[in-house]
């Protein structure tokens, strides 16, 4: 039982590790009901509160800070320096957003797919060990790692579709 259980965390690390490429894209900081902050490379779920999106190389924003989200402790209310926009302009600005979304949706799939068809097609799979080698995995590390590959292609992928209907 323990073997499993170690060879379970180990299959785990590995597909958390193979991920980072994918996880590297962007980092969601983000507060949940309770109040606790929290870092994802997903989006929150539906009862978090968004606070930003962060490109994880380089800790650049991949967007502007997200606007009017409030914090577990802040109002709804806009901020008293808001200017209203006209409707016109508010159109404009959510059709860019919308593009610019799904722009991101689209190259989040395409980058799965590269990403998957990479470890199809590779006989051995490797990471970078601590003085800069190679270490290569094993048969069950590359499978699972080969398994997340295909999961987060059909989730971006599905995502991509989506935003495009």
């Amino acid at each position: 039982m323990a073997e499993r259980l170690a060879l379970a965390m180990l299959v785990a690390s590995a597909s958390l590790w193979l991920a980072a490429p994918a996880a590297a894209s962007a980092v969601y900081k983000w507060v949940d009901p309770q109040g606790h902050v929290h870092y994802s490379d997903r989006p929150p779920p539906p009862e978090g509160k968004l606070l930003s999106i962060e490109d994880a190389p380089h800790g650049r924003p991949a967007t502007d800070r997200v606007a009017n989200s409030p914090g577990p402790a802040s109002s709804a209310a806009p901020p008293a320096a808001a200017k209203p926009q006209a409707p016109a302009a508010a159109a404009q600005l959510k059709a860019t957003v919308a593009e610019d979304v799904a722009t991101t949706r689209e190259q989040q799939c395409k980058d799965a797919k590269s990403r998957y068809e990479n470890y199809v097609r590779s006989r051995r799979l490797f990471k970078e060990g601590p003085d800069k080698e190679r270490v290569y995995l094993s048969d069950a590390e590359v499978e699972a790692a080969r398994v997340n590959a295909k999961r987060e292609l059909d989730e971006f992928c599905a995502d991509a579709e989506a935003a495009q209907r």
